[in-house]
């Protein structure tokens, strides 16, 4: 199979993952800091050791600001609703995906707050009006790093910057960037992020950076193995945020998975998937009939392609890709709003192509000759 579905989960996973989560099964089988023998004890140690190798991808002083969850969807409900007040004003973009979306919608119904969203035009962000709207103080600011629909790459820095003058916290919702583009804590109050995408470790696994600006609530009180004699949570990261039994067997794929992006290096996995895209994108260019929603400019790619046909359903190639053994996604991708943005809301979406860093050139040039076959 050729696998172009890595915007939803990356495939295959780093080397040494799978044994590392079966030796977990298989050899430990502990929960992490609730017992002193030694498999316990070497289960904290998975735990410890994953949550450094995350600070040091982030830029992260403390390690103990980073909470394991269960994917991105969980992290941002956490930040969303550990921070968000009655009444609060919300700025966000035009791309978010639903996991963004729903809870903010949810908390427009349960809490009346008000949304408001930054103008983009054609890739470009209307500066002067953003300008206009940070300036009426919103209380927070969540965006995306990059769309989930077609890769465009957000200036997800310069615009966190500038909230930051105004000392409006920012959310950062890494899902799409985390492990093939570089994120620093420098800039974000809240960076929220999966471990089976760009970091190339097993579903159910993800977290959240919280800066210590940042004051949370709990949003699933529980056991932690931590001031066991009291019936309340925890006030100290990460335990604030951890109850309950963590996925350790998934947390020790990922401890093996960030250590192949740190000795692998961004630098060489962002030139990779960029090297992939743009052959993807200019060869897309090439085939008649073929409409392409994504942005061109590698400057502006996190490695996502959307695209559909004149002559074609996007379902129709899809069945298509499929017969070929070619893994592609269709439809809305869990993101209405940026179908909106681009247009493509009304026809049912796009076919997204979104390589990784184990796909070849070969691998492109097979799926664009399908396409051209196809568009003959």
């Amino acid at each position: 199979m050729i696998y172009l579905d890595n915007a939803a989960t990356s495939f295959p996973k780093a080397p040494g993952v799978a044994d590392a989560v079966s030796r977990f099964i298989t050899d430990i089988g502990a929960n992490a800091g609730r017992s002193s023998y030694s498999t316990a004890r070497k289960s904290s140690r998975i735990i410890y050791q994953t949550r450094k190798l995350l600070a040091k991808l982030l830029n992260a002083d403390n390690s103990s600001n980073i909470c394991f969850t269960m994917n991105t969807t969980q992290a941002l409900n956490i930040a969303l609703k550990g921070i968000v007040k009655p009444g609060f004003k919300v700025l966000t973009s035009p791309y978010e995906h639903n996991s963004v979306m729903r809870p903010l919608r949810q908390l427009e119904s349960q809490m009346n707050i008000s949304l408001d969203f930054i103008k983009i035009i054609d890739y470009d962000i209307d500066w002067q009006h953003l300008l206009f709207q940070l300036e009426q103080k919103p209380d927070l600011l969540i965006l995306t790093a990059a769309s989930n629909v077609n890769g465009y790459l957000l200036p997800y820095n310069k615009i966190a910057r500038m909230a930051h003058k105004y000392d409006i916290p920012v959310i950062l919702d890494a899902a799409q960037v985390l492990g093939s583009n570089p994120v620093d804590t420098a800039d974000f109050d809240i960076i929220c992020f999966p471990g089976h995408k760009g970091l190339l470790g097993p579903m159910g696994t993800g977290g959240l950076y919280v800066s210590d600006s940042i004051s949370l609530q709990s949003l699933m009180p529980g056991g932690t193995g931590s001031r066991s004699s009291s019936e309340y949570q925890p006030d100290e990261m990460p335990d604030l945020l951890e109850g309950g039994t963590p996925n350790l067997p998934g947390l020790a794929g990922l401890q093996v998975s960030l250590q192949f992006i740190h000795d692998t290096g961004i630098d060489a996995i962002v030139a990779r998937k960029l090297q992939l895209t743009s052959q993807l994108l200019q060869e897309l260019a090439n085939i008649d009939d073929i409409i392409i929603h994504s942005p061109i400019d590698p400057n502006l790619q996190a490695g996502v392609v959307s695209f559909t046909s004149l002559r074609y359903s996007i379902s129709d190639l899809a069945w298509e890709f499929d017969k070929a053994d070619i893994a592609c996604r269709m439809g809305m991708h869990c993101a209405p709003a940026a179908h909106k943005q681009l247009g493509t809301y009304e026809q049912g979406g796009t076919l997204r192509l979104s390589p990784g860093y184990f796909n070849t050139t070969a691998e492109i040039d097979s799926v664009i000759k399908l396409l051209k076959d196809l568009h003959k």
